[in-house]
């Protein structure tokens, strides 16, 4: 630990350092400690608003949040984690997909199901991306709410009218549910 933390003193955004001291801490099995060496790692934000510095600083967040989840069982503060991770990413310049659908995703193993569309919503005002989409319609085909999925392909199209694969996978949609006329209109 002393190592770790001596090489963090001289650089406090070496993430792989973090990964490996948090690593360290959770093999102990202190959740306190566990969680303040989450917390002393994400405050350290990347001092550039590139993408590619962000990554790792990204996956930080991910394994605090599934941490959480999975190993303090406490829905409340995973929750939590997800909102302050959104709140940090500097959505204008890039965003990451991937918090998005995964923060959605837990609201649904947490049966909160507008939570999870909330969560959708804001991602694609936010951060209108194919994955996030894609994620939404399958999460809301799953459901067996065709009605959604169609005023979702049309947002998705709107977005991104020149996506080929949206209009594929609406129109295949529309001949999969067997409403001919309906994908003729559309089309």
């Amino acid at each position: 630990k002393e190592e770790y933390r001596k090489q963090l003193e001289q650089n406090p955004t070496d993430y792989d350092t973090w990964f490996d001291l948090v690593r360290l801490e959770e093999n102990a099995g202190d959740e306190g400690r566990v969680r303040e060496a989450y917390e002393q790692a994400i405050s350290h934000v990347p001092p550039v608003a590139e993408k590619r510095y962000w990554r790792r600083y990204i996956y930080l967040w991910i394994n605090y949040a599934l941490y959480e989840e999975l190993e303090a069982e406490d829905a409340g503060r995973t929750r939590e984690v997800y909102q302050q991770c959104l709140k940090f990413i500097p959505h204008r310049t890039f965003s990451f997909s991937k918090v998005w659908i995964l923060a959605a995703q837990f609201e649904v193993r947490q049966r909160n199901l507008s939570g999870a569309r909330k969560t959708y919503g804001r991602a694609i005002g936010m951060a209108p991306k194919k994955k996030i989409f894609d994620s939404y319609i399958e999460m809301e085909m799953q459901l067996g709410n065709v009605d959604r999925c169609r005023a979702l392909y049309e947002k998705y199209l709107e977005v991104m009218p020149s996506s080929c694969d949206a209009w594929c996978k609406f129109a295949d949609l529309e001949r999969n549910l067997g409403e001919t006329e309906r994908t003729r209109a559309i089309f």
